[in-house]
């Protein structure tokens, strides 16, 4: 069994599921980046240092939607979207890996008083999670997305 643990972690690090070098081929089980000119609508979501405003959202199958993060804390916050054992994931190697640099193409990094946008278009119905999984900040920080049928 010790032997599987360093095995598992070199696999996590020498690839990435969710890097690819052209982000608008990548397509995920929630959706896959949108195109900005077919947005249909702007949702505007904030974080503070325990918590997003609004915490839920919803969208309907195959909108394409320009969120818009303004980071209003005083620490460095992330927005990735993705599954509840997913976003797990990425807050457990986030705190044992801090310096490890990210680069899904569902995951805005915002320093405070920054704003940035991703343009996301959701193609499965259901709810799709999001949260903030820098260490210490994943329990409090988390919302939903919620996907109706068209």
């Amino acid at each position: 069994m010790s032997r599987i643990i360093p095995l598992v972690i070199l696999v996590l690090f020498s690839t990435n599921s969710y890097s690819t070098a052209n982000h608008s081929q990548l397509e995920l089980d929630f959706g896959k980046p949108g195109d900005a000119a077919k947005v249909t609508r702007i949702i505007k979501l904030t974080q503070v240092d325990n918590m997003f405003l609004p915490a839920e959202v919803k969208v309907t199958e195959g909108e394409t939607v320009r969120f818009v993060v303004k980071n209003g804390g005083d620490h460095k916050h992330e927005l990735l979207i993705g599954s509840m054992a997913d976003l797990k994931k990425a807050a457990n190697m986030r705190r044992m890996y801090p310096d490890k640099e990210h680069t899904e193409a569902h995951l805005l990094q915002l320093e405070p008083g920054e704003q940035k946008e991703l343009v996301w278009q959701f193609t499965t119905v259901g709810a799709i999670d999001f949260a903030c999984p820098l260490p210490g900040h994943f329990k409090k920080m988390r919302g939903k997305i919620i996907v109706e049928k068209k």
